[in-house]
């Protein structure tokens, strides 16, 4: 696996494999995580612009379904959500002789549709890509790219397409390319405000610009594009949230009977959870989803040094240094209180080895 240093980029050579893997294959599979976001996104509908102009069989096919405020992104009607009951789409990864599964670095974020892939894997005819960024990587493809330098999925996914370009001697970033890039790089570095949004990220915002993203449109459509029922659970959502420990830290629990309440859905929480860092005093906030079948979904985010994908991994999940989650096998009473008690502790544990 290789993982240059931040600010770094592959070059042609480095991204040799994955473009000879690409080119050999004839059906071929994108996927990204549960509970997609722009850069899972954009990456796909950009990649696969790409390849089907390159004459393959290409299909999207997601575990859980697209959020709202990305409806808008070109061939994102084309989209499947993973369902066993369906034979058609059984039948496409049965098929495929590549799946790419971009930003996530565990095979279980792939949902039911990693079962499918493992079974026909073992077949022997399918082979596994994954390009990412994420931190701490599960060694389950057949070829990663998790370079956690980068700023996003999306900024490697642009480095590839550059490196197409230079291998087969022809352009392949289109303004609709260019688009679905623009969206995967400005929502996973936060607009360009977070701290892996280095000055190489901004001239490749600037050249997809050039090439045919408009970032005003782009903007406007992610994030001003709220429904009601949205804007309806942000408001229960503001007056429920809590302060412990001195303002260190931030959290909200939000239940079924507030989803419901709402007519919202699990991917409006999304929107959410920046509100709990607009105290300057909080560390780390943590955002409490219950899900359909009583699990609860966690989302944790902090300031500086504060690394909240080491919580996240101790209960099967991961991501960034200052974003993560992970999925609890619990109700949420229990996890609630384990919780606020490992924030606390791992706050209480950094401020003995800072003192």
């Amino acid at each position: 696996m290789i993982t240059p240093e931040h600010g770094r980029r592959l070059d042609e050579k480095e991204w040799a494999p994955c473009i000879d893997m690409m080119l050999s294959s004839d059906h071929v599979v994108l996927t990204t995580h549960m509970n997609s976001d722009g850069d899972g996104l954009g990456s796909e509908v950009a990649l696969a612009r790409v390849l089907k102009s390159l004459g393959k069989n290409v299909s999207i096919i997601n575990p859980t379904e697209v959020p709202g405020n990305y409806s808008f992104l070109e061939d994102i009607e084309t989209i499947a959500v993973f369902d066993e009951q369906q034979e058609d789409q059984i039948e496409l990864l049965s098929l495929a002789d590549l799946v790419i599964l971009l930003d996530a670095n565990l095979s279980e974020r792939m949902g039911g549709i990693w079962n499918h892939v493992s079974f026909a894997r073992e077949l022997g005819k399918l082979q596994v890509l994954c390009i990412d960024h994420h931190l701490d990587p599960e060694d389950f493809a057949d070829l990663m790219i998790c370079e956690t330098y980068a700023s996003s999925t999306g900024e490697l996914v642009y480095d590839l397409l550059n490196a197409f370009e230079s291998h087969l001697g022809k352009k392949v970033l289109s303004p609709e390319v260019a688009r679905g890039l623009y969206v995967a790089v400005m929502t996973d570095t936060g607009s360009f405000r977070f701290p892996k949004t280095t000055p190489y990220v901004y001239s490749l915002a600037g050249d997809l610009v050039a090439k045919g993203a408009d970032p005003n449109e782009l903007y406007d459509r992610v994030y001003n594009s709220l429904k009601p029922q949205a804007l309806k659970l942000l408001g229960m959502a503001l007056t429920a949230i809590r302060l412990l420990d001195g303002d260190r830290i931030s959290w909200l629990f939000i239940s079924q009977d507030m989803l419901k309440e709402t007519g919202s859905k699990l991917f409006d929480t999304d929107l959410i959870i920046k509100y709990l860092l607009s105290v300057s005093a909080v560390r780390i906030a943590l955002l409490l989803v219950e899900m359909p079948d009583g699990r609860t979904k966690v989302s944790l985010r902090s300031r500086g040094e504060v690394y909240v994908n080491r919580i996240a991994k101790k209960y099967g999940g991961g991501g960034h240094k200052n974003a993560a989650g992970c999925l609890l096998p619990y109700a949420s009473e229990k996890a609630i209180r384990i919780m606020l008690a490992d924030v606390r502790d791992y706050l209480e544990d950094i401020e003995v080895v800072n003192k």
